[in-house]
C-alpha cells in the first residue's frame, strides 16, 4: 500500500505544443505556470486521448458568464 500524496496545483497560464521534425511520432507539450515551465513528450495516442478528455472536462463545467470575463481571459 502506498501513502497518499498532495501535490501542489498551479494554475495553467499558457502552453505551446512543439513538433520535433527529428521525431515525427512525439510532440512537446510545454505548459507554462507562475512556477515555471514543464515540458512533456506525448504520442499521438496520447494527444487524442487527451483533446477528448479535456473536452469532455469542458463540456461538464459551468458556461462563463461575461460577468466572469477579462481581457487577460480572451
Amino acid at each position: 500500500m502506498t501513502d497518499e500524496q498532495h501535490l501542489p496545483a498551479y494554475p495553467i497560464r499558457a502552453y505551446q505544443l512543439i513538433p520535433d521534425p527529428n521525431q515525427p511520432t512525439v510532440v512537446a507539450l510545454a505548459i507554462e505556470t507562475d512556477q515555471g515551465h514543464s515540458l512533456f513528450l506525448a504520442t499521438r495516442q496520447i494527444l487524442e486521448d487527451l483533446g477528448r478528455d479535456l473536452l469532455d472536462r469542458a463540456a461538464k463545467m459551468p458556461a462563463k458568464t461575461s460577468a466572469n470575463t477579462t481581457p487577460e481571459s480572451k
